[in-house]
């Protein structure tokens, strides 16, 4: 059986890797370095990797989880002490499967093809239109086909890495149970035929949205089941995107602070504000944060029996003032742990779990407002929009009330 034998040195000469390379921002034609993620490479490597059986990895979407995990599988191959891995890499779009691929250190290159093109066949009908039972037989049997592979090729010595990539996109268009039974499925063959016959597979799902990652938590510990947190940039990293971006743009006046404080580091929203609103932040605010907020509270208000957004909102504060109180968090201003996720904000991802049982953070989570112990949102923007709900007491906000509750807010902090 294949052993971990990677040492520091080897895993900084990977991220040096990692850092050499740069990538589009998303949604752009502008190229930037990839930046940090040496902690979460670290812990990939040394945690996630040291076990075998099934994990998740998630976090805010755009927090660049396929980003890392492509360059991770691509770079790995070219750095000492992943001889013994087998990375195997599926990324999925909202329609099919939309990239394979595959990293064996050390094998002739037209036995990989060969691999490849087994690897592939399994996913040729795996539609839009598969059904639910399709889609668990399919992600169980490539599993089964690696399986064969290794024992075909010899390759019973290494670690394999399955990675279902933003897996959650594609099974939420048809059903998330899909998820669920797919990863009951593998966890059974990892635990009465993988680890009986010493075969060492890890299968790690990607995913984005949180009722994804609720499926998957409800597998408890089976198949040595765990989930990994990763964030977005930390501060000092994002800073560094965002230089980058205007260096190569020549755009004027980008206020760094500003974009801090309403993306959070969340390349993927800047890329949005880039090409989808050519830098009006306002707009941006207006369509991404403030009404979506007010859309999620709207159809929650639908289903439940509040009648109105304003009802909804009502009872969210009343609600937040209390839990505020008994957790010690002072006045109620939208705190994340007093939210709690509450009509809708978890199941529209416009809010995340942060502590489901058994978590790891491969990121560490910067001490902000909008990140609490157990609840944050997924980008500062939402926590401001709620925050300028609160303490309005409506639900119509606009930008500049937002702005104006930040920049009161950084004049209390530079007061500190």
């Amino acid at each position: 059986m294949a052993t971990l034998d990677i040492d520091d040195e080897e895993i900084k000469e990977l991220v040096d890797k990692l850092h050499s390379v740069e990538v589009a921002v998303e949604g752009t034609e502008i190229m930037v370095h990839f930046s940090d993620r040496e902690q979460e490479t670290a812990m990939f490597i040394k945690r996630v990797l040291g076990y075998p059986g099934i994990a998740a990895i998630y976090g805010p979407r755009g927090a660049g989880k396929t980003t890392l995990l492509k360059l991770l599988v691509e770079r790995a191959k070219e750095v000492g002490g992943f001889e013994n891995f087998v990375f195997i890499r599926y990324e999925f779009s909202e329609k099919i499967l939309s990239d394979l691929q595959l990293g064996i250190p050390k094998l002739n290159e037209g036995v990989i093809g060969e691999i490849a093109n087994e690897l592939s066949k399994s996913l040729n009908n795996l539609t839009i239109g598969t059904t639910y039972l399709g889609i668990t037989i399919v992600l169980r049997d490539i599993i089964t086909s690696i399986i064969k592979i290794i024992e075909r090729y010899n390759l019973r010595d290494k670690k394999v890495v399955v990675i279902y990539d933003d897996i959650d996109k594609y099974v939420g268009k048809h059903d998330q149970d899909a998820l669920m039974a797919a990863a009951n499925a593998i966890a059974d063959k990892i635990v009465h035929e993988y680890i009986p016959r010493r075969l060492w597979v890890k299968v790690i799902f990607a995913v984005s949205d949180n009722a994804a990652t609720r499926e998957l938590d409800r597998l408890g510990s089976k198949g040595g089941y765990t989930p990994y947190l990763l964030w977005n940039l930390p501060k000092r990293a994002f800073r560094e995107v965002v230089d980058e971006v205007v260096m190569k743009t020549g755009i004027k006046d980008v206020d760094f602070d500003l974009l801090w404080n309403l993306l959070g580091g969340n390349v993927r929203e800047l890329g949005i504000i880039i090409t989808g609103y050519n830098w009006n932040v306002k707009a941006w605010l207006q369509d991404i944060a403030i009404n979506r907020v007010k859309e999620t509270f709207r159809r929650h208000a639908e289903s439940s029996g509040f009648g109105s957004v304003e009802k909804a909102l009502a009872w969210l504060i009343e609600k937040g003032r209390v839990a505020a109180r008994d957790y010690g968090l002072g006045e109620f201003t939208g705190q994340p742990d007093a939210v709690e996720g509450v009509l809708g904000l978890l199941e529209n991802n416009i809010m995340i779990d942060v502590s489901p049982p058994g978590v790891w953070h491969l990121s560490e989570l910067p001490s902000e407002p909008w990140i609490g112990k157990d609840y944050a949102y997924q980008i500062p923007a939402y926590y401001w929009a709620i925050r300028a709900m609160v303490e309005a007491g409506k639900a119509n906000v606009t930008p500049e009330d937002l702005l104006k509750i930040m920049q009161h807010q950084s004049h209390r902090k530079e007061k500190e």
